[in-house]
């Protein structure tokens, strides 16, 4: 089977109604385990000693953890999100739930009833959870994330006994709300983070909207006092800004542990100081600039279309490293005159040409390059002939097996890597062309995308119509700005040449 195939299977197993199903059960026991009020004198998080169980409290957890559970399964299960495809990602998710609602259980227990009006509740980094989420998965699932926390917490801060009887249904929509605003807040700023003044940013927004929340429900309760406002200010920043520390930390921690790739290794990936990039700087400049070119096109229209920009950048800047071997077989790393296909048969040139992939995908493996990188070096070409060598055999009075000319693929899976091969693609037949005029630029764009759907190559990736005419709107752009027109500078004056000094320039008579 193919590694194609293999991957298809595998996300179909990962996201099947069945698998959904077990990883929801699995997790509404783990939540109703953790949610459940302690037992008589077991010194649980939520009640005293000697405290008896209500069947109501059992009950109140339980129901709460089938919603949590369901809500998860049905996540999966409907909606398939892209980021979550894999066996692993989907336990990762069901993992950071239940943390989530572990750190809500412990933290509301230590610092319930407020008496003294302190809010050290919102001091944890409950939005932490989310946020790592959407660093590392999925934003609609980190939306649903937060949802499903605010309402454990709730939950959790209700079964406290000293609230309960006091009549804390307030407090229990309180700490909903605060949480559900500050992770919300923590979500939408982390959306597509490319730098880490992003996460820093996140954490001020998640303190804001915490501050807001707690604001609004404060305002309503009859006893409050204005010695509240520097408590509630200091506790919701320090939230906020432990919430960045620990999502930045964690997400280092998984990434490394479980071979995640993580933005912070997108950036490091995308510095021209990496050595394998530096390599091809060396041996292969010409190839390095189109590759800069490339990344610069790919990079705007995934923007545009809400592709991950940072990896699309990355992918691009190693799509064809490959031509680190033999990289004289590539035209834009040839000296003038010299073109070694030029005493080679077609075929043999096809297969020259057709092992820049193969040869890529193991310098990507050598230097230990993530798979979802790897896959621009697999998919940039997708199955295309290698169009050139197949007509020049053709012209030859030749009959080529088309399949000799072709590479070996897959066509793009993702967004990303369908950007990445029309990036490619758009770039060489541009710089080929003698007529740089942004009529003609927009003439041979519009050309090469119908083309490249007519062969069907993003057949397998999910590019909508409008994701592509926005991508071909991107890509006119960002080359009217590459190929502007320049003014042409006069000869120098004889009053500069009279000034000019030294061995470039030259002297006073």
């Amino acid at each position: 089977m193919a590694v194609a195939d293999v991957m298809a299977t595998r996300r179909v197993e990962a996201f099947s109604p069945r698998w959904a199903l077990a990883l929801g059960i699995v997790l509404t026991a783990v939540l109703a385990l953790m949610m459940a009020p302690a037992f008589p004198g077991g010194g649980g998080l939520a009640r005293g000693e000697g405290d008896t169980i209500s069947p109501r409290e059992v009950g109140a957890a339980v129901v709460a953890s089938i919603l949590a559970g369901a809500a998860v399964a049905t996540h999966l299960a409907l909606l398939r999100p892209r980021g979550l495809a894999g066996p692993w990602r989907p336990l990762l998710l069901a993992a950071l739930v239940a943390a989530g609602a572990a750190m809500a259980k412990a933290s509301l227990s230590l610092t319930l009833p407020d008496s003294d009006g302190l809010f050290l509740r919102y001091m944890v980094p409950m939005a932490a959870i989310p946020m790592l989420v959407t660093a590392l998965l999925d934003t609609a699932a980190a939306l649903m994330t937060v949802t499903i926390l605010a309402a454990l917490a709730a939950v959790a801060a209700l079964q406290v006994d000293a609230v309960r009887v006091q009549g804390g249904t307030a407090l229990g929509m309180e700490v909903a709300m605060v949480y559900l605003a500050g992770g919300m807040a923590g979500v939408l700023a982390l959306q597509r983070a490319d730098r880490l003044g992003r996460y820093i940013w996140a954490g001020l927004l998640v303190w804001a909207a915490s501050l807001l929340a707690l604001l609004a429900i404060w305002m309503l309760e009859e006893g409050r006092r204005g010695g509240d406002i520097p408590w509630m200010v200091a506790t919701t920043f320090l939230g906020g800004a432990l919430s960045t520390v620990a999502t930045v930390g964690a997400m280092v921690v998984i990434g490394y542990v479980f071979g995640m790739l993580t933005p912070f290794q997108l950036m490091e990936l995308a510095q021209s100081d990496h050595p394998l990039l530096r390599r091809l700087q060396e041996r292969a400049p010409g190839t390095y600039h189109h590759s800069l070119v490339v990344s610069d096109l790919a990079e705007r229209a995934a923007k545009a279309v809400g592709a991950d920009p940072l990896l699309v950048r990355a992918g691009c800047l190693f799509h064809d490293v490959g031509k680190l071997v033999n990289p004289s077989y590539y035209v834009e790393n040839q000296v003038a005159g010299e073109n070694p296909h030029d005493s080679l048969p077609p075929e043999e040139s096809a297969r020259l040409i057709v092992q820049h992939v193969i040869a890529g995908l193991e310098l990507a493996r050598r230097y230990r390059l993530p798979p979802r990188v790897r896959a621009f070096i697999a998919e940039h070409h997708g199955t295309r002939l290698v169009t050139y060598f197949y007509r020049k055999a053709v012209a030859q009075g030749l009959e080529p097996e088309p399949d000799r000319f072709r590479y070996p693929g897959p066509k793009p899976r993702s967004k990303e890597t369908a950007i990445a091969m029309l990036a490619d693609s758009v770039e060489a037949v541009v710089r080929a062309a003698h007529d740089h005029s942004p009529e003609h630029m927009d003439e041979l764009v519009d050309s090469v995308i119908r083309e490249r759907v007519a062969e069907g190559q993003l057949d397998d990736c999910d590019l909508t119509l409008r994701d592509v005419k926005l991508i071909a709107e991107a890509f006119k752009a960002t080359l009217r700005g590459v190929h502007h027109p320049r003014i042409q500078y006069p000869e120098p004056t004889e009053a500069e040449l009279r000034l000019q000094r030294g061995p470039l320039g030259p002297q006073e008579p």
